[in-house]
């Protein structure tokens, strides 16, 4: 009698998780996409949040946001992404300069120079909008009521966008190893 029960109880699971897949996908889909900007990076993401959630799906049915779980696997998965395109650039980078760049006068300039490029790399994987409002504070060195009026929006909205922006490049650059 027990075995019908579990397959009744897998059977509301395996449903449960096919709403949770068509309702989502495409939101999934597009916020990824906004982090990773590449539409096939994306999709794989999107598949490994779906392959993460499945592998899970017994215990689908206890969480009460199942969206917000999505999106942060979601988000997770994205920057670790984005961390290892950082860190494999950043080694190619290096290995460049230290081999076929000997004009380099020391060992800091090489680090400022690997560190700039690094930086530069991070900002732009920001999204798009982060992007320009981050370029415009730091690179052209625009106010924020500057920035607000020549984007219009708020400047509660520039605030969000430097604060997202400065967080994204924190995770983009930082190194775990």
């Amino acid at each position: 009698m027990t075995g019908g029960y579990d397959s009744v109880i897998m059977k509301k699971v395996d449903q449960k998780f096919e709403e949770v897949y068509q309702g989502n996908l495409d939101r999934v889909y597009r916020y990824i996409h906004s982090i990773v900007h590449n539409g096939t990076i994306a999709e794989d993401i999107t598949a490994e949040v779906f392959l993460k959630v499945w592998e899970k799906r017994t215990t689908l049915l206890d969480y009460e946001n199942v969206t917000g779980l999505l999106y942060k696997i979601s988000k997770d998965l994205s920057i670790n992404y984005l961390k290892t395109l950082t860190k494999n650039q950043k080694k190619k980078e290096e290995f460049f300069n230290l081999y076929f760049n000997p004009e380099l006068e020391g060992e800091e300039d090489l680090l400022r120079e690997i560190q700039l490029a690094a930086l530069t790399q991070a900002i732009d994987l920001l999204p798009e909008k982060c992007q320009k409002v981050v370029k415009m504070k730091f690179i052209n060195g625009k106010s924020l009521k500057e920035i607000s009026t020549e984007l219009q929006i708020s400047v509660n909205t520039v605030q969000n966008h430097l604060t997202k922006g400065k967080h994204l490049i924190r995770e983009l650059m930082r190194t775990d190893e």
